[in-house]
């Protein structure tokens, strides 16, 4: 927008000097034209006036320049984070103490960074399961950074004890869906209808392993440049920030295989 500002300011002041000296001498060149900073106060803002003026009467000018801002910024963002992917795949793809679901031999995999409390990661939930659906051949891979504050480590600590007993999902299932923060004690009284020991569940939450797990996850994020949830990976190169359908996120996965990938998934299926 400010360059767009600068641009409308130079382009009225061209228009005004032309004008004014018109009779006298050729028009300004826009090469030769002056800054701003050189016109006395009184041209200044009656160039002012001209920009509002046709800002006023083309506002989509300043809609457009602000939405390719943030593009192009969001463009130079996404191919950093992509850039660090490349570099950190191990502690990405191939980290055993990290959550996965759907098909744990598939030839795909959608990295999912998210926060349960955070609201386009519950409706980005509801998505995985259509997805799973669709795709028989994709793992997903969750990457849980609390963003949220408190209540958000408290839920992921959760999730990960839960894992210990072979309940991370159910776990899981009732966080997202709940329509409110759960606090521990809460998580405790629906955990213990999964069958799972609440003791040692609550022991598990406490321990320093599952702090460093946490801890880990949410640097891994920072050295990635991941400051948005829900953030995806898929295919191990492509980043999709924000919230997508399972429909869109399936064909961005068909599209992104490899031919190898390709001929995998189909000798498997035949």
């Amino acid at each position: 927008m400010k360059k767009t500002y600068i641009y409308l300011l130079s382009f009225a002041s061209l228009c005004l000097i032309n004008g004014a000296f018109a009779a006298d001498a050729p028009p300004v060149q826009v090469g030769s034209q002056p800054s701003a900073s050189t016109l006395p106060p009184a041209q200044v803002a009656e160039i002012e006036k001209v920009v509002a003026s046709y800002l006023k009467k083309n506002p989509e000018i300043i809609m457009s320049s602000f939405q390719e801002g943030m593009e192009k910024q969001q463009q130079e963002s996404v191919a950093k984070i992509e850039k660090a992917v490349a570099e950190n795949k191990n502690k990405i793809f191939y980290d055993p103490a990290t959550p996965t679901i759907g098909n744990p031999q598939g030839t795909q995999s959608v990295v999912v960074f998210a926060d349960p409390l955070c609201g386009y990661c519950k409706k980005f939930y509801k998505e995985i399961a259509t997805l799973l659906n669709l795709n028989k051949d994709v793992k997903v891979i969750f990457k849980d950074i609390p963003i949220m504050g408190a209540n958000s480590e408290v839920a992921i600590k959760a999730m990960l004890a839960a894992k210990q007993q072979g309940k991370y999902d159910e776990v899981q299932k009732i966080i997202y869906t709940s329509d409110k923060p759960l606090t521990k004690k809460q998580i405790m009284k629906l955990a213990s209808t999964l069958g799972i020991d609440t003791k040692k569940l609550g022991e598990d939450m406490e321990s320093k392993a599952i702090k460093d797990e946490v801890d880990q996850t949410l640097a891994l994020s920072k050295e990635l440049g991941i400051n948005g949830t829900p953030t995806l990976i898929i295919g191990e190169t492509t980043v999709l920030p924000g919230y997508v359908s399972a429909e869109e996120l399936n064909k961005k996965l068909k599209d992104s295989k490899s031919p190898a990938e390709e001929k995998a998934a189909n000798d498997k299926a035949s």
